[in-house]
């Protein structure tokens, strides 16, 4: 049985979210769910985004 993997889309919402939150982490450092939601970053957005924020930072603290 082939199990093929389908790449999730990301919408423009998400890409807008995932700079918002790449750019506040780099402003301001680690921020809260209440601060993203704040900043119009809604839980369910954060929780689809969040591993990809969390990668970048990884990959920018590593260079």
């Amino acid at each position: 049985m082939e199990i093929i993997m389908k790449k999730a889309e990301v919408t423009a919402a998400d890409r807008r979210d995932r700079q918002e939150m790449l750019r506040l982490y780099q402003e301001r450092g680690p921020q809260t769910e209440k601060t993203l939601l704040a900043a119009g970053i809604t839980l369910e957005s954060q929780s689809r985004n969040a591993p990809w924020v969390a990668e970048q930072v990884k990959h920018a603290e590593a260079a």
